[in-house]
Formats: C-alpha cells, structure tokens, sequence
C-alpha cells in the first residue's frame, strides 16, 4: 500500500482543487471527476481509470478490501490521511464512507462510437436517453444498458452530468467503462442513420406496437423520451419502429424512463439470445 502523507489544513491547494470538483463547472471544465466511497473509488482502478489523488480517513474508513487495491496503484498516484473535518469538505454524501479518489473522466465522442461500431462483432445495441435531466436518472439507465450489454449509450439533448456524484452512484460506477456520449438532439438521427442502425421509439401514444410484437433484433437504438412530455414529433418521425408498454393501472399511463428503458432492453436482450 501507498505511504500516505497528512494533509490537515483546508487552505491546502490540494484540499481547495479537490472541493472545487462538487461543481459540475469545474467537473467540465478540467474533466475530472471525484469517485467517492470504497466501490466507487476500488471500481475506478479495477476499470482502469487514470487517478490522480486519493484522500483517506482512517477513522471513517471501514472496507477492509480498500488496501488490497490500493496496492495496485501506480507510483504517480499520491495518496493523503486527512482528518474527518477535510473529508466532510470533499465528500458530496452526508455520510462519506472514508476515501475519495480524484481521476480523469473517460471521454468518448461520435466518431470513437463510429469505431466501436465498426468493430463490433454483434449487432449494436444503443441506448438513446432524449432529454434527461436528472444525473441519477441517467445513471440508472447507464446501469441498466450496461447489463443488458449495450455497446454505449447516447444523451441528446440536455447535457446532463455523467460524472455528478448521483449518476456514477445510481449507474454502480457503469459510467466508467460503458461509453457515453452526449449529441445534440437533432444530430442523433441523422448518425444513427448513417451507421444503418434502426430506430426502436418508446410512446404511450397511437401507432406504436406492443414491445414484445416488434422485432428487436438487428442493429437497433432503443430511444426513451423525457418523463414530463415524452418524445417530440421529430423523434416519432425518425423512428423505424414505436413501441408502445402496456400498462395496467387507473391512474399510471407510463413507466419512468429508467424502467421504461429496462423492460424494452431485456425484451431486446431476449429476443437476441433466444
């Protein structure tokens, strides 16, 4: 493991650097990004990530695991004991969990997703996330594309944060390794067209097929629309195919999108392994 050294002063440029990044700004801005807590920080260097710093508070460190991998940091990688009053400064949660690391965001575009495309040995399958706001919504749906094994996802429209705090939490450090990569919303289709992949539309309105009546097989980008109001007209155009969940309550007449997303991917998932 590491020697680390003490860091007790707030006024620490290191301690002052590391604060800054609860701030989306400063998250875009110098691409990094803090990974907090003993899975998110032992996740970020199983995947590989390249980390910069890491703060440690013994007294509120539990995980007995944390040492293990931090035996496998490289020597460029400076770690710090901090007191619980500086942890309290870094951590985003109420409760911080002990350790912190600061690493450099993953950073994929449109033409790294062309690569990818090109390589890969199945059919594609996209994940579409149209105007989502909320970075926990996101990150629940990251978690979800990467278990149904979705070669990336794209965020049109609202450039929502992939690395806030609640998204890398929400997506179990999926955000990590699963490209994400955010495009102007009228952009997505004309990409998607040009890599031949078809269009799977979610809408709750006329003309849609019952999900588990369509053909989901194929290079296929599943798009799910905001919660509030749904995919806009330019999208339903675009699409090749809508699907349409049932639902069977009184008062509910759509699932959130995170849901919305996982029974239309599995049903994807199913039909392709059948």
């Amino acid at each position: 493991m590491h020697d680390a050294s003490p860091i007790t002063s707030a006024a620490n440029p290191r301690i002052k650097a590391a604060v800054k990044l609860r701030r989306s700004r400063e998250r875009r801005s110098s691409g990094l990004f803090i990974a907090e807590g003993p899975r998110e920080v032992s996740r970020a260097i199983a995947s590989g990530l390249e980390l910069l710093e890491i703060y440690l508070c013994p007294e509120l460190l539990q995980s007995q695991e944390v040492g293990a991998d931090l035996a496998e940091l490289g020597p460029d990688v400076r770690v710090f004991n901090v007191p619980e009053s500086l942890m309290k400064m870094l951590a985003y949660r109420d409760k911080p969990e002990g350790i912190i690391a600061v690493a450099k965001q993953p950073k994929w575009s449109a033409d790294d997703l062309s690569d990818i495309l090109k390589q890969a040995s199945t059919p594609p399958l996209l994940l579409i996330a149209v105007g989502t706001q909320k970075p926990g919504n996101l990150g629940a749906m990251v978690r979800t594309a990467e278990a149904a094994g979705c070669t990336a996802v794209i965020t049109a429209g609202a450039p929502v944060d992939t690395f806030n705090p609640n998204a890398i939490r929400a997506s179990t450090c999926a955000v990590y390794t699963l490209p994400v990569i955010c495009m102007p919303d009228d952009e997505v289709p004309a990409f998607l067209n040009s890599q031949n992949i078809r269009v799977a539309a979610t809408t709750p309105g006329p003309g849609a097929s019952l999900y588990t009546q369509a053909d989901l097989t194929g290079p296929l980008a599943l798009v799910i629309g905001p919660e509030d109001t749904g995919l806009s007209d330019a999208w339903l155009n675009a699409a090749d195919i809508k699907l349409a969940i049932p639902t069977l309550g009184r008062t509910v007449d759509s699932l959130n999108a995170a849901n919305a997303a996982a029974v239309t991917l599995f049903e994807a998932v199913r039909q392709r392994t059948r």
